[in-house]
Order: structure tokens, then sequence, then C-alpha cells
């Protein structure tokens, strides 16, 4: 038995990618050839420790044959660099910085897998916001990328939804400096303490949630790049890239929900008469657009049976 076999994953890294450090997630292949490589893309607001349970899930199934990578978006969270030191990221990206950004981590990832005797297959899984940045990748580096899984796609008329009416005012600039600058004023007046039990309180995430939220994303420079991201893909993630999809939409398979304040259910019958050539899916097991905060075991076992008609695929 080696040392390696007491170390619990995910392992954690930060690495720089044109010159922005990105915290990332690691699932590595217990053995030596990996045949498929699955990068997870978060959707807003960008925090890839709400992925760990979703990763472990599909890891604990495919562990001998496939890498799972997941990175946060830029300037989203506070984590530790490789000294273990807090790095506190105080810039705020617009969403083509992030695009850019996440194009060039893919490439990354890519030239390091090229280096293998047999090159395995790259495959994106993508939730929200986050399929906006597989579409971007795909657009560009179409050749390198076997399947594209989008849960819940964010892609386009996002000021539309019922959601971004509710909360537009929030995103507006000088409302999120506000917000993000009582946020601080809060960590300042209350203990770490105090603020955990309010928290605690949520509904919609349970208490391993809650506190990543305090700890690592409730401090005002990411609160501040949370709402520009969003105000972001309000203003600029406006229609859908029929073109791209009627294209190369057998590579996608996408996942709808029938009750989603964010990607309503008519996206998906649009997305149905778009992409005739993938797959393009309503699901009824009634998980919800967040699915990461409670159910990630469910939407897990889904893409796990998708992924195991890629490895049959490939074994026939």
């Amino acid at each position: 038995m080696s040392f390696s076999n007491h170390i619990a994953l995910p392992l954690r890294t930060s690495w720089k990618v044109e010159g922005e450090l990105r915290e990332t997630l690691y699932w590595p292949c217990r053995s030596k050839q990996v045949r498929e490589v699955v990068f997870i893309l978060p959707g807003n607001p960008g925090l890839a420790d709400f992925y760990i349970d979703f990763c472990a899930e599909l890891h604990d199934e495919f562990a001998e044959c496939m890498d799972i990578i997941c990175v946060s978006h830029l300037g989203h969270t506070r984590f530790p660099d490789n000294r273990g030191l807090v790095y506190r990221n105080r810039k705020t990206y617009n969403l083509e910085s992030q695009v850019a950004n996440i194009i060039a981590v893919f490439d990354e990832i890519d030239k390091e897998y090229a280096r293998l005797e047999e090159r395995p297959k790259m495959i994106l899984c993508a939730h929200s916001m986050g399929c906006y940045f597989a579409q971007k990748i795909t657009e560009c580096r179409t050749n390198r990328i076997q399947r594209v899984f989008s849960l819940f796609p964010a892609i386009g008329c996002l000021g539309q939804t019922r959601h971004a009416h509710k909360l537009r005012i929030m995103f507006k600039p000088g409302v999120r400096h506000v917000l993000a600058g009582m946020v601080d004023m809060v960590r300042w007046l209350l203990p770490l303490s105090a603020i955990h039990a309010i928290t605690n309180q949520s509904k919609s995430l349970n208490t391993d949630n809650s506190h990543l939220v305090v700890d690592k994303m409730l401090h005002a420079h990411c609160v501040s790049s949370v709402l520009r991201m969003a105000s972001d893909a309000m203003r600029k993630v406006t229609s859908v890239n029929k073109d791209f999809y009627r294209q190369f939409g057998h590579k996608f398979v996408m996942f709808y929900g029938r009750d989603d304040n964010w990607v309503p259910i008519e996206y998906y019958n649009k997305m149905r008469q778009i992409n005739t050539k993938g797959r393009v899916i309503l699901l009824e097991n009634g998980l919800p657009h967040a699915f990461v905060t409670q159910y990630s075991q469910t939407m897990a076992l889904v893409i796990t049976d998708m992924l195991k008609d890629e490895l049959h695929r490939e074994l026939d």
C-alpha cells in the first residue's frame, strides 16, 4: 500500500494560466491509461467546491479510466495558493476575459494529455453559465472535443427569464458595488460564528455549502465578481448561436428542467428545433437548476449512464 492511498480526493492545487491563478480540483485516474478526461465548467457563482459531490460520484464509477478536472471562475473565490497562503484576487473580470482564460485553461490541459502515448477523449461537462463557456471552447476547439454535457444550459436570452426580471436591480453597477461593500461591513460587524448561523438557515444550501459561501465567497471583491458576471450575461448572452448548434449539435447532450426559472421549458422546446443532431433531454425527475446544492448524486447518476455509453462506443 502506497501513501497515495491515504490521500483524500480531490487533490487541490492552483496554477497560472496566462498570468491568472486558477483554483483547481483534480480527481486522477487510478490506472496509468487515461481514456477520458472530463473538464467540469461550473455555473455562476463559479465555485468548484460546489461540484465535489457530483465529481466524486462520477469518479467512483470511472476511477480506472477517467481524470476529472474542475476549476473555479476567476475572482469568484478566495483559496489557498500552493504555499498555503490565502489568495485574494481583487480584480473583476468581464465575460470576454473569463471566456478567453477558460479557453486557455482547456488548451493547457489538452496540451498535457497530448504528451501521452494514447491521447484520451476530451469531454466537457458544464452547468448553467458554464455551458456558455463550453460552447465557446467548442466553437474554437471543435476537433478536440468528443462530447459536451450541458446541464441546464444558460446559453441565450438570460435577461428575459423570470429570475432575471426579479433580480435585475442587483446587477446594476452602482447597486452591486453597494451590495459588495455591505458584505464586508457584515463581516466586520458580526462574528464569523453568527454569520455561519444565519447562512445555515438557508433552505437552498446544505450546511457544508453554506459554510463554503461564507468562508470562500462572502467577500466584497468575490461578490462584485459574481454580480459582474451575472450582469454581463444578462446583457451579452441574448440569443442562441443557431448556426453553431445546427452544425455541431451532434457533440452535445443537453439537459433541461421542467420548472427552471433561469432556463424555462420554452428554451428546451426551441433547442429541440435548433439542435436536431444532438440529444436534447427534458429531465422528469424534478432536478432543480441549482442541483449541486442538494442533488449532486441524482444528477451524477444521469451523467454516469451517458458516460457509459461513450465508453461502450469506444470499445465497440
